[in-house]
């Protein structure tokens, strides 16, 4: 869990008042830490992958993450038609597997020192957001979401 490093607030000598520190990161941190990675030399080429992760943050920061479905991204990210059959139509999914490997590249080299880590875990495509710690394994942050991070 993460802890606040500031002193706890004494209300009478000798009694510690146990602050509480924030668990997810803020949507400010979020953005910048979004910004980051935008710029970043392992996607700042892949333009598609980075309207991708947008989507994503801004739609599950925005509360709306249960829509977050395959055909939904497949309409408002790739130009699907709303009837677009995503069986015989894989471009949602493998562009989510590489996001997902271009993430874990970049939390394993440029991203290594960030504080805050934006995932995609497999199986679903809502945004984690977390704070590391510590160095992560680049294929946790990815597939797992933040679950593992020490906190």
């Amino acid at each position: 869990m993460a802890r606040d490093l500031a002193p706890a607030k004494q209300d009478r000598p000798g009694a510690a008042v146990v602050r509480t520190a924030r668990i997810r990161p803020t949507a400010t941190e979020v953005w910048s830490e979004l910004e980051r990675i935008g710029r970043s030399t392992r996607i700042k080429r892949a333009q598609r992958l980075i309207q991708l992760l947008n989507f994503l943050v801004e739609t599950t920061l925005s509360g709306h993450s249960d829509y977050l479905k395959e055909t939904t991204v497949g309409v408002s990210v790739f130009g699907r038609s709303p009837d677009y059959d995503p069986k015989a139509d894989t471009i949602v999914r493998s562009q989510a597997w590489r996001l997902r490997a271009k993430l874990s590249e970049y939390y394993a080299s440029e991203g290594a020192e960030d504080s805050v880590i934006i995932s995609v875990p497999k199986g679903q495509y809502a945004a984690v957001f977390c704070y590391r710690n510590g160095p992560a394994e680049p294929s946790a942050v990815s597939s797992e979401g933040c679950s593992h991070l020490p906190r």
